[in-house]
């Protein structure tokens, strides 16, 4: 028996209908960012990762040189 997914809004609702639509028909998605929102793990915008990255390499440089 499948699960009854209750969702927060009706627009919420729609989309995923539309998503299941959409994937049933083959229909590519419209743009990168809709393509991101199916992605299981989300979509990380290139400017927090370069971001993250940046964070990183100075957190990897000695203080003291």
């Amino acid at each position: 028996m499948p699960l009854r997914t209750h969702y927060l809004s009706p627009a919420a609702q729609a989309r995923h209908v539309l998503d299941l639509t959409a994937r049933a028909w083959r229909i590519p998605p419209s743009s990168a960012r809709a393509l991101a929102r199916r992605a299981p793990h989300g979509h990380v915008p290139l400017r927090a990762m370069r971001r993250l990255h940046a964070a990183a390499v100075l957190a990897l440089l000695p203080h003291s040189w």
